[in-house]
């Protein structure tokens, strides 16, 4: 299998160009309201320039990216297939994986958890929200988001791991022919059955609402596209359409993915059309930055930190330390007031889990 282009180090540069794209996202998306006196942004000299449902050019951005999110369940996906091309290929092996894998993801989540929410315990600025114990034990598992809405994808993540051996036999072949289309059989049937019964109530319309809201799903649509990456890595089809592409027609791909997206989202958080979108859009920032040597450095090394920026960023615009970012007419300072005060707590963090765990196997090997 050829994966010489988008090998650990474009990952870690798409994960750093996707974490800067939803901080942006988060900040502006209903534009600058950090402002003096007037909101002004780079993008003001562009409005002229109208795109799809955004009042200004500022906000067409931020709804774009939105996209990602997108590239996080893609890259998840496609590196979770490398990953287990890898491993003995029965289920037992890649679930024993799965969990390793869960494990790495879920104590960097439980550490900013219990930071951030034992600092807002311990200050008293709880923001008004249910600390119930119940309500807390399904934020701290990660099975709830009420603490932080940011924090939604870990519960879907969890289904994209647990999905993954079953979705890599498929892709392989491993999976016999009759139970594959047993599994597509039934899945059908469901369907049939769940409009038959809309059909039997005279409430149609009502059930449509459901199932389509349930299609478009931000569980479903990550998903399906968690399963791209895995079928993208499968078939080697981004190696494949790299080599086809130079640097002028991945500038193109990305305008055109920008105008194209820009135009056909309803609301900002739409999501659904980045199943189309995504494989675009990751074959051309991954071809562009290619050729860049400073930025990829930056973007990598930044990319080092996106899950630990994820968690962080939301306490330096709207909770906790949000008072550290001083407002200003000019949203790119807001901006990078709100990446430097989350990149410097995700360093931290980071340090402070590599001493956890080196800590934890020294203690481990001491007693046995």
């Amino acid at each position: 299998m050829k994966n010489k282009l988008f090998d650990k180090k474009n990952t870690l540069l798409l994960h750093g160009i996707a974490i800067l794209m939803m901080i942006y996202h988060h900040l502006f998306v209903s534009g600058n309201n950090w402002f003096v006196n007037e909101g002004k942004s780079l993008f003001d000299g562009l409005n002229f320039i109208s795109i799809g449902k955004a009042d200004t050019f500022q906000m067409t951005v931020a709804w774009f990216c939105k996209i990602c999110v997108a590239v996080f369940a893609f890259t998840s996906g496609y590196g979770m297939f490398i990953q287990l091309s890898g491993k003995n290929q029965d289920l037992k092996s890649m679930y024993r994986y799965c969990a390793k894998r869960l494990w790495a993801f879920y104590r960097q989540y439980l550490l900013c958890f219990l930071f951030f929410t034992g600092c807002e315990f311990l200050t008293g600025n709880n923001n008004g929200f249910d600390y119930s114990l119940s309500n807390y034990l399904l934020n701290l598992l990660g099975l709830r988001s009420t603490f932080n809405a940011t924090w939604w994808y870990v519960s879907v993540y969890y289904c994209m791991i647990l999905s993954s051996p079953i979705i890599y036999s498929v892709l392989i072949g491993k999976i016999e022919k009759k139970n594959l289309y047993l599994m597509i059989a039934s899945l059908i049937l469901l369907v049939a059955l769940y409009f038959g019964y809309a059909f039997i109530i005279k409430d149609f319309e009502h059930y449509f609402i459901i199932f389509k809201n349930l299609a478009q799903s931000a569980l479903v649509v990550y998903m399906i596209i968690f399963a791209e990456g895995m079928a993208c890595a499968r078939f080697s089809i981004l190696e494949y359409l790299a080599e086809k592409l130079n640097q002028f027609s991945a500038f193109l791909i990305l305008i055109l993915t920008f105008v194209l997206r820009s135009l056909v989202i309803r609301i900002p958080g739409d999501s659904v059309f980045d199943i189309i979108f995504i494989v675009p859009f990751v074959l051309s920032v991954s071809c562009l930055f290619s050729y860049s040597n400073y930025l990829s450095k930056l973007y990598i090394f930044i990319g080092r930190f996106s899950s630990y920026l994820w968690y962080s960023h939301p306490y330096f615009y709207a909770f906790l330390f949000f008072g550290l970012v001083m407002r200003s007419d000019m949203s790119l300072l807001v901006y990078l007031q709100v990446v430097v005060y989350s990149l410097f707590a995700s360093v931290i963090f980071d340090f402070v889990e590599k001493n956890l765990n080196r800590l934890l196997h020294h203690e481990f090997v001491k007693e046995n």
